[in-house]
Order: C-alpha cells, then sequence, then structure tokens
C-alpha cells in the first residue's frame, strides 16, 4: 500500500543530471548551495556504469560498478560524506527495465552474443529466441549495420580477427566487434592447425586449444559455463604472445576466411561463420519489423530485463542494495515502473532492500516511481511505495493556470491557421496506430501468434484466425486510454483496469465497424480473465496469465511512443499543455477540482513527488507558465500570430508543391520562441539560433508527419533551417524581430505571475516538492537535450547572497534577473523544513475569496497540532497588470480561519488577527502571493 508514514521522507528533493562534464566531484562542490536554499535530498540521476560518454545514465551496462566517468565509488563516497555533513540524504535514481547494449561495455550482453539462449545470462533479458526467419540455431537480432548485410560483407567490411591481449575472436564491424561462439573458436584452431607452413609445436598448440573449445559443454547440456571459456581463451592468448609461429598461423587462416572486397564467392566461408553465431548483424532499420527482444520503448541499444527473475533482480541490485543498507542511499526513483512484468512483487522486493539479515520493517524505506497517470487514474493501492515522481501535478497546474474561457477561441485560430480539424482523441489514435505498424510490428505480431497457439487447444476458439487476433490486439492497444493496466497472476482483475480494457475494445470496435467483433471482445475477455472458464487446465490458465503479463509489458511504451514522442508534436493547439502526463485535450479547470487532486493525494500518497520541471518535461517550468498566460489574450495572440506568419512567409521553401515549414510546424515554432526567448533585452545570436533549429528538426522528426528518424526528407529539414534562420536574423529578420520582440517580454512579464504561483503551491501542497537543477532561477529550457545541459552553478550561489539583503519590492523591479524567484524559493523552502510536519502531516484545507476577482485565487490551510499555515497565490491575472499589487484587487478579500494566534506573512511579517477577513488589496501589497503562518 501507498506509505504515509513521515519518517524517513524527504522535505524537499534537487535533481541532479550527472554526467563526465557534473560528476560527483563538482556536485560535491555545491551541496553547501543547496542547504543553504533549504533542500533535504539530492536526487541523481543514474550512478551505475553506463555507456561511455552517457549523458543520462539510464544506458546502464554494468549493475556491479559505479560510474568511473562520474568519480567512481570514491567519487560518490566523497559527495555522500559531503551530504551526510550538510545533514542531507540521497535519493538514486534507479534503472530496473533495461540495460545498454552498445559497444562492448555489457559483460552479460556479450555472453549472450557469445553462447546465445545457452549463455548463463541469456534468462536476464527478454528475448523471443523462437524467431520465425531463424536458422538451426537461435539467434538474436543486432540491427547495427549501416546498409544491407550482404552489400556491407561483399564491401569487405566484416573482418574476424584475434585480439591477442584477450585471447578473444571477434567479428569486427568498423569499430565495433562482436564475440564468436565456443564452435567457431574450435573450427578457427583447426583451420589455423592446418594451414600450409605451420609449424609442428603450433599445429599442437592449436589443436589442443580446438579440443577444449570442443570439449566445453555443447548447450543441451545446460548453460555453457564462463570460467572453463575464460581460461581457454588465457591460454590462446598466452599461446598468441608467445608464439610467433601461432600468430602467424592464425592470421593466415583469417586472412582466408576474410576475403577479399568484391569478391562474392570468397566471402561465402566468412558469411558461413557470422551465419553460425548465436547473434543476425543486419540494417539498422530491420530493427523496427523484426527485432525479438523486448526494448525500452523503440530504442534498439536498450534492452528489457526479465527482473521477475529473482537472479535478475539480486544480480542487478547488489551493489545498490549495499548502498540502501549501510544508510548511504536514503531513497530510490524506480525508472519506468510499467515496463516491468510484475510492479507489485519487484516493489516489494525492493522495501527488503532495507533490511540488514533477521532484519523486519519497522520503517518503509523511500520509493518514488515513474508512472504518468491518465486523468482520474489512481496509483494501484497495493504498490508498496510512497508515490509517483509527480507528472500529474503539472497537470494540475496546467488547468489552473490556463483560462477554459478561451479554448473555443484557441480552437477556432489553430483550425483556421493550420488547416488541422482532427481532435487530440484521433490524433493519438492515429499515431498509436503508425507506432504500432512500424514500431511494435514484430511484438504485436507475437502476441497474436503466441494467443493464437494457446487458443488452438479450445476447440470453440481455434477458428480465430492469427490475423484476427492480431488486428484486435493491435486495435485494443490502440485505443487503451492508460499506460498499461496491472492485472497479476492468480488475482482478480482489477475493476479500474477492467472498465479501461472494456473502454479500449469499444473505442477498437467503434474505429472498426467494419470488422467482426468476435476476436476483439475474445481478446478483452482475456485481458480482463473471464476467459479461460475456471473448469480450465492449470497450465492453460498459467499460459494465459503470462501472455497477458507480456502484453501489459508494451503498452506502456506504446502509449510513450505515440502520445508524448509524436502526437505531441503533432497537436500543437496551446503547446504548454503538451507535456509529460499533461493532456492537450483538456484546456483549463477548476479551483476546485485543483483542491480535490490535493487532497485526495494527502489521503493517498502524501510523500509523493511535486515536479514542476524534469529531465524528461518537453518545455521548463517557467516556459510553460509563460506560455499558459495566451490563454488569457486569445485576440491578441490570434493577432500576432496572423501578423508574423504574414512576414515570414518569404522565409518558407515551396517543396513539392508545399511551403516547409508547414502552418503546423510553424504556429509551434512562435510558442516555443515565446517560451524560451530571454527575459531581458536580447538579440538572437547564432547559439540562439542553433538551438532553436535543433529543437525544430527534434519537433518535426518527432512528428513523423513531414519527416522521421528513420526516413528523414532532409530537404524539408534544410528549409526549416533555413527558416528559423531568416526570422532570427537582424539582416533578414528585422521586421518580424521588432514586432516579437516587445510581446514576447510583455508574455514574459505576464508569466511571471505564474512562475511565483507555482513555486509557492509546490512547495505547500501535500507532496515533496521536487526541483531540476537550475530551476531556481529562470529555467526556460526545451525538450532534451536542450534541458540536460550542464548548469553554470557560479551564477547561483553567488546570487543567493545578493538577493536576500534586497526588499521584495526591488525584486520583483527587477524581475528579469530571476532572483524574485530564488529568493522566494530559498525562504519557503527554508521555512517548510524548519515546521516540516505541517507540510508532511497536516490536514488539507480549501479557502475561498470573496469580492469581484475571487476566482482569480488559489487559496488552502495547513494545520497540524495547533500550527498552522495559510497559502493565497493570483491566477489568470493578465488583465490585472504585472505584478498585480493592492488596489487592482477592488473588494476581493479572503477569510482567515480562527487559530491560536495572528496570522503573519512568512515573507513580509505583517501580521493579521485570525478569523478576520483580509482584503488582498493589503495581503498582497509587497508581492502578489502571501503566506501566512500561525507558529
Amino acid at each position: 500500500m501507498p506509505f504515509t508514514d513521515p519518517q524517513g521522507v524527504p522535505v524537499s528533493t534537487y535533481r541532479l543530471q550527472l554526467r563526465k562534464e557534473f560528476p560527483f566531484a563538482e556536485a560535491s562542490r555545491i551541496v553547501s548551495y543547496l542547504d543553504r536554499i533549504g533542500i533535504s535530498h539530492c536526487y541523481c540521476s543514474p550512478i551505475l556504469m553506463s555507456a561511455p560518454g552517457s549523458t543520462h545514465g539510464y544506458d546502464v551496462n554494468d549493475y556491479h560498478r559505479i560510474d568511473t566517468e562520474l568519480g567512481g565509488r570514491k567519487g560518490f563516497e566523497d559527495f555522500a560524506g559531503q551530504l551526510r555533513a550538510h545533514a542531507m540524504g540521497i535519493v538514486l535514481d534507479f534503472v530496473p527495465n533495461h540495460m545498454g547494449i552498445q559497444g562492448t561495455s555489457n559483460r552479460w550482453w556479450q555472453d549472450v552474443l557469445e553462447c546465445g539462449p545457452y549463455s548463463p545470462f541469456a534468462d536476464f533479458f527478454d528475448i523471443d529466441w523462437g524467431e520465425p526467419y531463424q536458422t538451426s540455431r537461435a539467434r538474436v537480432l543486432v540491427p547495427i549495420l549501416d546498409h544491407q548485410y550482404g552489400v556491407v560483407l561483399e564491401a569487405g567490411r566484416f573482418a574476424i580477427r584475434l585480439d591477442a591481449a584477450s585471447g578473444n575472436f571477434f567479428v569486427h564491424y568498423e569499430d565495433l566487434r562482436f564475440p564468436v561462439c565456443p564452435d567457431t573458436y574450435a573450427d578457427l584452431l583447426q583451420g589455423a592447425a592446418a594451414e600450409p607452413g605451420c609449424a609442428e609445436e603450433a599445429r599442437l598448440a592449436l589443436r589442443k586449444l580446438a579440443d577444449g573449445f570442443k570439449a566445453l559443454p555443447r548447450g543441451s547440456e545446460g548453460p555453457i559455463p564462463r570460467g572453463p571459456r575464460q581460461e581457454l581463451k588465457q591460454q590462446l592468448g598466452a599461446a598468441a604472445r608467445a608464439s610467433e609461429s601461432v600468430r602467424r598461423a592464425i592470421a593466415a587462416h583469417l586472412d582466408v576466411i576474410n576475403g577479399q572486397a568484391g569478391d562474392a564467392r570468397r566471402m561465402d566461408r566468412l558469411d558461413a561463420i557470422i551465419g553460425d553465431q548465436h547473434y543476425r548483424l543486419a540494417h539498422w532499420k530491420t530493427g523496427a519489423h523484426e527485432v525479438n527482444y523486448r526494448r525500452f520503448f523503440a530504442i534498439d541499444t536498450l534492452i528489457g530485463l526479465r527482473m521477475e527473475n529473482p537472479k535478475v533482480f539480486e544480480e542487478t541490485h547488489r551493489l545498490i542494495g549495499g548502498l540502501v543498507r549501510e544508510g548511504i542511499a536514503t531513497g530510490l526513483r524506480i525508472d519506468h515502473i510499467d515496463g516491468l512484468r510484475n510492479p507489485l512483487e519487484y516493489l516489494e522486493r525492493v522495501q527488503t532492500l532495507a533490511l540488514r539479515d533477521g532484519a523486519t520493517a519497522t520503517t518503509p524505506f523511500y520509493v518514488v516511481v515513474e508512472k504518468i497517470l491518465a486523468h482520474g487514474e489512481e496509483l494501484d493501492a497495493a504498490w508498496p511505495t510512497h508515490g509517483t515522481t509527480g507528472y500529474e501535478f503539472i497537470r494540475q497546474l496546467a488547468d489552473v493556470f490556463v483560462d477554459p474561457a478561451a479554448e473555443e477561441k484557441f480552437t477556432h485560430l489553430y483550425s483556421a491557421l493550420t488547416g488541422a480539424h482532427e481532435s487530440f482523441a484521433d490524433v493519438v489514435y492515429v499515431n498509436k496506430r503508425h507506432v504500432l505498424e512500424e514500431m511494435f510490428a514484430n511484438a504485436v505480431t507475437h502476441l497474436g501468434h503466441q494467443l493464437a497457439n494457446l487458443v488452438a487447444h479450445d476447440r470453440r476458439w481455434r477458428d480465430l484466425t492469427r490475423h484476427e487476433l492480431v488486428v484486435a490486439i493491435r486495435e485494443i492497444m490502440a485505443g487503451l486510454g492508460v499506460y498499461r493496466i496491472y492485472r497479476r497472476m492468480n488475482a482478480e482483475c482489477r475493476p479500474a483496469d477492467a472498465r479501461e480494457i472494456e473502454r479500449a475494445c469499444a473505442t477498437a470496435l467503434r474505429r472498426n465497424p467494419n470488422r467482426d467483433a468476435q476476436a476483439f471482445e475474445f481478446v478483452r475477455d482475456v485481458l480482463i480473465g473471464r476467459y479461460p472458464p475456471p473448469s480450465a487446465t492449470l497450465d492453460y490458465r498459467v499460459g494465459l496469465w503470462r501472455w497477458v503479463l507480456t502484453f501489459q509489458q508494451y503498452t506502456g511504451a506504446v502509449m510513450a511512443k505515440s502520445v508524448e514522442d509524436t502526437a505531441f508534436y503533432v497537436y500543437n493547439r496551446l503547446v504548454a499543455l503538451n507535456e509529460v502526463g499533461g493532456d492537450p485535450a483538456a484546456f483549463g479547470g477548476t479551483v476546485a477540482a485543483f483542491h480535490a487532486a490535493n487532497a485526495r493525494r494527502r489521503e493517498t500518497t502524501p510523500h509523493a513527488l511535486l515536479a514542476t520541471s524534469t529531465h524528461d518535461t518537453k518545455f521548463g517550468e517557467d516556459a510553460r507558465a509563460r506560455l499558459y498566460v495566451l490563454s488569457e489574450m486569445a485576440g491578441d495572440w490570434a493577432d500576432w500570430v496572423r501578423e508574423w506568419s504574414s512576414l515570414n512567409r518569404r522565409h518558407t521553401t515551396s517543396i513539392d508543391g508545399r511551403l516547409a515549414p508547414d502552418a503546423n510546424e510553424e504556429y509551434r515554432l512562435y510558442q516555443t520562441l515565446l517560451a524560451c526567448w530571454p527575459a531581458a533585452p536580447f538579440e538572437p545570436d547564432e547559439a540562439f539560433r542553433a538551438r532553436i533549429r535543433d529543437h525544430v528538426r527534434k519537433a518535426v522528426n518527432e512528428a513523423k508527419v513531414n519527416t522521421h528518424w528513420l526516413h528523414p526528407n532532409e530537404a524539408w529539414i534544410e528549409a526549416c533551417d533555413r527558416f528559423v534562420n531568416g526570422l532570427l536574423t537582424a539582416s533578414t529578420g528585422e521586421e518580424f524581430l521588432t514586432s516579437f520582440a516587445p510581446k514576447a517580454q510583455r508574455i514574459a512579464h505576464l508569466g511571471l505571475v505564474n512562475t511565483l504561483s507555482q513555486v509557492v503551491l509546490k512547495i505547500a501542497s501535500p507532496g515533496v516538492p521536487d526541483f531540476y537543477q537550475g530551476s531556481e532561477l529562470w529555467n526556460l529550457t526545451l525538450v532534451d537535450p536542450d534541458n540536460r545541459g550542464v548548469v553554470d552553478w557560479t551564477h547561483p550561489e553567488n546570487f543567493v547572497s545578493t538577493v536576500g539583503a534586497l526588499p521584495w519590492r526591488e525584486l520583483l523591479r527587477r524581475w528579469k534577473d530571476g532572483g524574485i524567484k530564488l529568493r522566494l524559493t530559498q525562504e519557503l523552502l527554508r521555512f517548510r523544513r524548519g515546521h516540516a510536519a505541517i507540510f508532511q502531516q497536516g490536514s488539507y484545507e480549501p479557502l475561498a475569496g470573496a469580492g469581484r476577482f475571487a476566482e482569480r485565487l488559489i487559496a488552502f490551510a495547513r494545520r497540524h497540532e495547533g500550527k498552522a499555515v495559510v497559502v493565497v497565490v493570483p491566477r489568470l491575472t493578465a488583465a490585472l497588470g504585472c505584478p498585480p499589487l493592492g488596489l487592482v484587487w477592488e473588494d476581493t478579500e479572503l477569510a482567515l480561519p480562527q487559530a491560536a494566534g495572528n496570522w503573519r506573512d512568512v515573507f513580509t511579517g505583517r501580521e493579521w488577527p485570525a478569523g478576520s477577513s483580509a482584503p488582498l488589496a493589503e495581503l498582497f501589497t509587497e508581492l502578489p502571493l502571501a503566506v501566512l503562518a500561525v507558529e
């Protein structure tokens, strides 16, 4: 069950993106600064050994080591020591779903490539060894080549070579190398021994080694142990290093095998050897349709782990479990929980990591999960976790800062300018179908065939064809409104999951009226558990349960690729809503719904993270805060876009009778520019143009309308580059820049109010406020990689002292430097840390204002054991000016709750009697917000 005990729970977290350019040593240097602004826990990106040069750490290739590029174990312990010295904790980001397999660093994967299903690590990875295209040897697809396999082979770009230092034979391709199986060692060594001119001593040594490899278990006897293989390789390496005759014989034989470029006949032997391995080297595009392992989303270099295997859990959590038991890691963030076969079982095991031998848990270990909740969806109440990483809080904020009254105007403008008339639901469906057919075709086909094979044993259903089942599975996946369901083996389907599957099936049938409903309803009943009947054999029931578990593992990836990574770049009505966890179809909400969500979180997951920016968000928190303002000035926005579109038409390019960028891409670009335009006076330079070009390239490729990562339309991309350069260069875009810059400044200034309000709401609402690196100042970043860069910490460290000495009015006057946000964040975080119980355990009581602008307020009280806090922030205030202070609030007032003393403003020190009505004209005199406390 979600945990409510506050013991061991962070008061606040601060996310650090570690990388080679920002290792533990640099993180250690800013610990005192983070302590100074009130942070209780550092929340670190993955620290385990990842692919060389990784900028994110999610491509872990060794769970037994801390990344040496970050500073290794010593660097981490020094960093942890700095945190302990400041009484701060560490929440570690952990990746259980997948491993990185690029290059040769992942020794488990390399062993699987060498021995296939007979590797001791074969059951660590989610691989289907029964692919229909297999030869007599089970193979895993490796889609890595830059051209068709035969073209690469005949161009002489493959070669088998011996690494004498390690005694390993490898298949080389460019700068990559792949291991060969033990049978191949035996064949190569026998061939070398038979080479003319091979000295007798070398011949005997080579034959002896060949016999040793032949004598290894053949696989049918069980896994081929690593120890004997490694010993034989060491002997081979030693022989090659010690004997020139051995080296010459091996080299001569490899020369014959490797052949010559252009001589197809002489490549036959090399082709036969490569074909005899436990992997199939293939063109990189082949992976889209024929990959036979579960991937993270659609990334070929990230392979799914079988975390349900206890041995896999033990090996992957050995190091991290030690850090937990030693008290060094005080919390875990679990990445992509939806990719796991059994999240409940996994989280139960995670809770045991904190237990020393023979111990029992007295308090739960702090664990949050990366989980995107659909509107109205709640975390499974059975999960032993403190909650999610907080994407849903971003949606809450969007609901109260976007004016729903503007929806019709925005929809009309968007349709008129772009010709887009589809609903967001239709856009999602179309893109789900595309993603399912282009990126997950093999997975869906396998699910259909597996189900057909199971049902073949039931004479009542065996006539359902493979094609019918594949179509039904694909369409139900496309209609699913949540990331996944969570049916467990030997358990009834949760009512919430059953409802989602019913809806998905109904949607699938509505969108496919000409299809026979029987296969759809059958798949629905299997997923819900209505089929098979109780009379079915245990083996049959278990087979279908396992099928359901596999189905569930794929739907989250399908949703993420089609919604976050596609539809969010296609449907651009108001891109501030196109956020991870968000719903672009929901144009604003109510304050009452915001309060209801906060109250519900307090009851169910009071220690979940509250996020406003993360390493995965599409826009930084202040970029979104600005764009919310557009909903308050829809008429102005429409005029601006029409003007800019007219001015910039000359920068477009005609490609096959269409203008590039198209109107939808151009409309998105103007919103993007408003979102990230610097607050201070600014003239675009090449660095800014490059940043926008990169973002536009990502946006148009992700949209998959005019170009695609897999099939790039270079002419279109180049036209988009020219468009960006044209309107952001002074000599060619003067008219546009003259019009745009003052409007961008106006939006930035009005967005300030939303920024300050969301800072306060995040820190004071039920949950743990999470701050992304650098977001205590202006965070105008765009989607990754823009938001994963290295932060210049010198500025905020020096700045924090300066802003602390300035009056609030002065900070508001000089708002462009971000000091007002830093000061507000620091003072409220420090107050929260000093009064943690109010925020971690306190009640949540919505408050309502009175007067003309009462609907433009969000107010609530938190109480705990005689202490209390009242929070009052504004919303939708563009018409009141910026900042909205004093008399602009006219007769609006807030009735302050009764309390055991006067209410004191945490920021200004002003006091109001308990039970009195506080006029907003007085409450908001120095700051356009208030946090009042009775201590």
